[in-house]
């Protein structure tokens, strides 16, 4: 059997015999049925012969007793761009019929059947015999409607995602493998001075100093690995002038994963990093003024220190003559007084004494702070209780219970800590002498993320009124007569929490006793970091 024809060579063939020929027109016609195109048959004259099944599918009609020129016409056919009828003398059959063999051509086809139409591909040729006599002419048919519709669709994304990129309020950059740039949008452009234009084909190094351009290198050696990344880099604009920008960049690939180019989200932060250095340069002049004020703050310590052992030297001499003095008239010339001359004498050594105290006073809190600061693992229990003994051993006579919680370790300076409970404890021996049962403690509690410590006693206490000059120096809240003190007890202990980070508060009641509690070390310092570190 010799091998099947194609179906074009075989029509040809059968036609040049004598058109479709009664033996063959079964088996053409299965041929041409069963290929993957429409097929339209006419003869010379131009009478339509043959549809087949898939050509009366693309068109939605099949043969009707149509004369050619009213081809166009009957079957509504149209230029596929402008949708302007097509005359029938343009039709690819007309011309086939007419000897010419016609290229590929897009039609657009629409008719009763078809009212929303249909995009087809249309080519023709004509069939002649051997001795080169025209028979007919063939039309082969193939759908393009569908990829019509999806070029159109993805023109219409096409153009939405064009409006996106170019409506963004973000510059949107791609180069190729030589860094050349393949893509901007106008903010990039204009974000840098210059149109789309200008900006296509220029490498990258363009638009950078020497310092950005190494960064952009390593940059894109990244990209090339196949990396994303986020740089900050100052890019140059056109009138030379910097641009700094975050720059978010990815590698692009092809569809076998070969590196093309790479695609880079760019913000302007110009105007952020302009805020930031304001920022930097206000704190460097704080920074400054802060070291100016410490120098400041030094000199007046100085110079307070100097006044504190100016005071202890200028005042103990006249005070040590005004003393012996007194003494000395009441051995000599004692018997020579009356009573109220014995009594100035006696009020004269008090205050002697008195003003002793205060000089005393201020010198123990000038050596607050110029005392060096050492901080050290110091256990408050034990140092309590050695106080509690001493005190106890001062006056033997008392009763006093001590109430001490045990185990109480903290960090700080063992010898001002000891001065921190020296003081507090004993104010609180101090106005609790006039209890039958007196009781002291020492504990601590939590609260939150701070250990507060605590002295409570069950003494006079005094009128929360006046709260505001517990801690003020020389204030007092007892007469001389009621309670001795100098007042400079609790400015010391204040004085030396502060350097520890830490605070102190006192709370009391008439009659009903006290409390004070403190703590070291706060999260958010009571005072600046300055005044905790070494003494000036």
């Amino acid at each position: 059997m010799n091998a099947m024809p194609s179906p074009s060579s075989s029509t040809s063939n059968v036609l040049t015999e004598g058109l479709f020929q009664v033996q063959h027109q079964a088996l053409l016609r299965t041929i041409i049925d069963g290929i993957s195109e429409g097929v339209i048959l006419a003869d010379a004259s131009g009478q339509l012969l043959y549809f087949s099944p898939y050509a009366h599918k693309l068109l939605g009609f099949g043969p009707a007793e149509t004369a050619p020129e009213k081809w166009s016409e009957h079957y509504g056919i149209f230029y596929a761009d402008t949708r302007t009828p097509c005359p029938s003398e343009r039709l690819p059959l007309y011309r086939a019929l007419h000897g010419e063999e016609t290229p590929e051509e897009e039609m657009f086809v629409r008719n009763a059947q078809l009212p929303d139409g249909q995009h087809v591909h249309a080519s023709a040729r004509p069939i002649r015999d051997e001795q080169g006599k025209l028979l007919g002419a063939m039309v082969t048919l193939r759908n393009t409607h569908g990829q019509r519709q999806a070029e159109a669709s993805q023109r219409r994304t096409e153009q939405q995602f064009q409006l996106i990129v170019e409506a963004a309020q973000e510059g949107i950059w791609t180069v190729d493998t030589g860094n050349r740039t393949t893509y901007a949008n106008r903010f990039m452009a204009e974000m840098l001075g210059y149109t789309v234009d200008d900006m296509l084909g220029k490498p990258l190094h363009v638009f950078m100093d020497e310092e950005s351009r190494a960064l952009a290198d390593r940059n894109i050696e990244q990209r090339r690995q196949g990396v994303a990344g986020v740089v900050d880099i100052k890019l140059r604009h056109k009138e030379g002038r910097p641009v700094w920008t975050i720059m978010s960049s990815n590698p692009l690939h092809d569809e076998q994963g070969r590196y093309t180019g790479a695609l880079a989200m760019v913000t302007d932060i110009t105007r952020r990093r302009a805020a930031e250095e304001e920022v930097r340069q206000l704190n460097a002049q704080l920074e400054q003024r802060i070291a100016e004020r410490t120098a400041q703050l030094e000199y007046s310590n100085r110079e307070l220190e100097a006044f504190a052992y100016s005071v202890a030297h200028d005042l103990r001499a006249p005070l040590r003559s005004i003393s012996n003095f007194t003494q000395a008239l009441a051995e000599d010339c004692g018997d020579q007084l009356d009573g109220i001359g014995q009594e100035y004498l006696v009020r004269m050594r008090a205050a002697s004494r008195r003003m002793s105290e205060l000089i005393d006073g201020i010198l123990s809190l000038s050596r607050v702070n110029r005392t060096e600061f050492v901080e050290t693992e110091v256990n408050l229990s034990a140092m309590a209780h050695a106080i509690a003994e001493q005190l106890q051993h001062g006056q033997p006579e008392r009763s006093v219970r001590f109430l001490i919680q045990e185990g109480l370790v903290d960090r700080g300076d063992v010898h001002l800590l000891r001065s921190v409970l020296e003081n507090l404890l004993g104010n609180a021996w101090k106005f609790t002498r006039d209890r039958p049962e007196a009781e002291i403690e020492f504990g601590c509690t939590q609260a939150g993320d701070r250990r507060v410590y605590f002295v409570r006693d069950n003494g006079a206490g005094f009128d929360m009124a006046f709260q505001n000059k517990l801690f003020g120096v020389f204030q007092r809240l007892h007469t001389q007569q009621e309670f001795e003190g100098n007042g400079v007890g609790l400015a010391t202990v204040q004085r030396i929490l502060r350097r520890h980070g830490g605070t102190v508060r006192g709370e009391g009641r008439v009659g009903q006793g006290a409390t004070f509690s403190f703590s070291l070390h706060d999260p958010t310092p009571a005072v600046p970091e300055a005044e905790r570190g070494p003494a000036i």
